[in-house]
């Protein structure tokens, strides 16, 4: 079932982050009715925050974004990974997207 469908019947729980040398470890749970509990960690790292400008408070959330992309893509035939890094490039088309830079008046 993917979809939405497949969404309404599934949780994404947050479970926390542990800061690690190589950057900070977002864990969340997934509960559905076809599946067993799962826990993934998606990790953001100590150099995105600094070089990318990503805000600490807005991780969590970018990891949550990723995580429901990844379920919505599941089947049978491929099961998740259940850990994920968030690339340069989905860190910059979050900023894009939810973060903006000020364009200023000439």
């Amino acid at each position: 079932m993917n979809g939405p469908e497949a969404s309404a019947h599934m949780v994404i729980q947050y479970i926390g982050f542990q800061s690690k040398a190589r950057g900070r470890d977002y864990s969340y749970r997934v509960v559905d009715a076809k599946n067993e509990p799962r826990e993934f960690t998606l990790t953001i790292s100590n150099q995105a925050f600094v070089e990318r400008h990503v805000p600490y408070q807005d991780a969590a959330g970018l990891c949550y974004q990723k995580l429901q992309r990844e379920l919505a893509t599941e089947n049978p035939e491929s099961p998740l990974q259940r850990h994920y890094t968030i690339s340069d490039q989905e860190l910059d088309e979050y900023r894009e997207k939810y973060r903006p830079s000020k364009k200023r008046g000439a």
